[in-house]
């Protein structure tokens, strides 16, 4: 019954504590993602296997043969102080030897990780990214990369493999030598009649049942102070601040209005500052086309706008409420956008649009879907909208998933709607079509493009340019395309 106990407590520990550290991972800011790779966090992720298996098999057996080498150690010392010392002292020069390796090893082990992650790495993007690699003939150098970074693995894999051999033997050595040298002094105790026969046939046995026992202990420190590699890599992601603890939740106001002051951004400390001193206000329910050259900061603007990215400098209000206050939460829950590099993500077509599988809602998305023109093309496919898609899917054009990340921005009925080239994959008429139905939302409006601003019937353009904005213009309401 204890076993069937012990199962199922490590069982929930080992599902709890991966659930927990996922749920920690989630909710950290995407900044901590774009900064590592995904091979790196995953591989760091993967932590939680070395350590969940070690504490569950390995530290009750810590606990119970270093209570019972101690014991034994004052047994050996009731029988014979010298012999004890003889004995004691053979076990801490093999903790000795063995720690000494110890530093080599880490760095080895240090390194193992590194082109682990590496691995892991090179082998997402090769998955992600076959069609191009294919297309403009890069096969060959992955390859040579992938190779490089195996066979470095197996390199550094052959030195910890060599020490651990030299450590090893080390060891054999002054256990042999333990062994003579207790014989030696044990027949010279015998001889003095200060031990009997009988006594070292028992001590013996106590000698080598502690050295067995011991062995096992130092073994498994040693391996702690390895885990504490994995620990520490597992500690960037327990320890990071995540976006809930910034937040007070304090509760936003029915003014949806929008304001930046001061707004400052660079994406290193070294880099040039990408955003200089923006101060914007967005009315409720206002149209703002934000134009400028590439590279002139009107999509990392929109990132600060959702929380995607943090300014260095400045503040963001929402109805005059500053949303350091209201936390990211807050503005994502009243905000729905389609951004550059927005992809669908594994799973149906209607999980795709509503974030869940509850059909309450799709006669909405059915409603949604036919105005922006896309609904007849979800029904031909064999299961409609339950038609499995993902960031590979080929099945559809690039116009037809955009147009499925307009229907799941507007399904949400943001009261702020970012659009960035959420229109570059569509034709002239497609793009009229959802143009109008994008309009007619009542809503604020803020679109970037690079297209003429003719195209679209706003109430203002904002125009960037290296990080400033340079001017602010009203336009007088067109149609789409007039």
């Amino acid at each position: 019954m204890s076993d069937l106990t012990k199962i199922k407590f490590e069982a929930y520990f080992k599902s709890n504590w991966r659930s927990n550290v996922f749920s920690k991972l989630t909710r950290l800011p995407v900044d901590f993602f774009k900064s590592r790779g995904f091979g790196n966090i995953m591989y760091r992720f993967k932590s939680i296997d070395i350590i969940q298996n070690y504490l569950s098999d390995k530290l009750s057996t810590l606990i119970l043969n270093a209570t019972s080498s101690i014991i034994i150690a004052v047994i050996l010392l009731s029988y014979n102080v010298e012999l004890a010392a003889i004995v004691i002292m053979a076990s801490v020069l093999y903790s000795v030897v063995r720690f000494a390796a110890y530093f080599y090893i880490k760095q080895n082990q240090l390194s193992t990780i590194a082109l682990k992650s590496r691995e892991q790495s090179v082998l997402i993007n090769t998955l992600k990214f076959i069609q191009t690699h294919k297309l403009y003939g890069g096969l060959h150098r992955i390859h040579n990369q992938y190779h490089g970074i195996i066979t470095d693995e197996a390199s550094v894999s052959a030195k910890s493999q060599i020490i651990t051999m030299i450590a090893t033997n080390i060891n054999q050595f002054i256990s042999g030598f333990r062994n003579i040298l207790v014989l030696f002094v044990a027949v010279l105790l015998a001889l003095n009649n200060e031990m009997t026969i009988g006594m070292i046939f028992a001590f013996t046995a106590y000698s080598v049942e502690f050295s067995r026992r011991s062995t096992i202990v130092i073994n498994l420190i040693y391996k702690i102070q390895l885990l504490k590699i994995q620990s520490s890599r597992l500690s960037e992601i327990v320890h990071a601040t995540d976006e809930s603890s910034l937040a007070s939740y304090f509760e936003l106001n029915e003014n949806y209005s929008l304001s930046a002051r001061g707004i400052y951004h660079q994406y290193d400390k070294l880099a040039p500052l990408v955003l200089v001193d923006i101060n914007i206000d967005i009315s409720e329910n206002e149209t703002v086309l934000l134009t400028g050259d590439s590279g002139s900061g009107k999509s990392t603007f929109i990132k600060i706008l959702l929380g995607i990215t943090e300014p260095v400098a400045g503040s963001l209000f929402i109805g005059g409420v500053n949303i350091k206050k209201t936390g990211k939460h807050a503005i994502r829950k009243i905000t729905s956008s389609v951004l550059q590099g927005d992809s669908l993500f594994p799973g149906t077509i209607y999980e795709n649009i509503t974030f869940n599988d509850n059909l309450d809602n799709i006669e909405q998305v059915y409603e949604i879907a036919d105005a922006i023109g896309i609904h007849d093309v979800i029904t031909r496919l064999p299961l409609g909208y339950f038609t499995q898609v993902g960031d590979m899917s080929d099945f559809l054009s690039g116009g037809e998933k955009q147009k499925l990340l307009i229907v799941r921005a507007l399904f949400k009925k943001p009261k702020i709607l970012i659009l960035d080239e959420a229109d570059s994959n569509l034709d002239i008429f497609s793009e009229k079509k959802v143009f109008d139905v994008i309009m007619n939302y009542e809503c604020t409006k803020i679109i970037v493009s690079h297209k003429n601003e003719r195209t679209y019937p706003v109430d203002r353009i904002i125009h960037f340019r290296k990080g400033e904005v340079v001017a602010i213009r009203n336009t007088p309401p067109k149609p789409i395309h007039d």
